[in-house]
């Protein structure tokens, strides 16, 4: 068996470890193992995600983004410095 390894969110991290406990898994591996089985059982479930339509933001102001999001209280100041980052590396967004 290969071993891989996953970048998550600590929400994600959270949602899977609910899940694998709530579940009765063994584990991580066993929840994400029966993930991919279930894919390949049913790879619907892939073409369901893939039609998620995902539209730009309303306005192209890096700031006004990045102000918004902080609003909310949803997002880690780690995510919106890391956000803002990528940002201003687009040249679809402006200052």
């Amino acid at each position: 068996m290969s071993t891989i390894n996953i970048s998550l969110t600590a929400d994600q991290v959270k949602l899977v470890d609910n899940l694998t406990k709530d579940y009765q898994f063994a584990n991580r591996s066993e929840f994400f193992r029966a993930m991919i089985r279930l894919i390949f059982r049913r790879p619907e479930i892939i073409t369901a995600a893939d039609e998620l339509i995902l539209e730009p933001p309303t306005t192209r102001s890096r700031k006004e983004i990045i102000s918004k999001m902080r609003a909310t209280n949803k997002y880690s100041p780690e995510f919106l410095k890391s956000l803002n980052a990528g940002l201003k590396e687009s040249k679809y967004f402006s200052e």
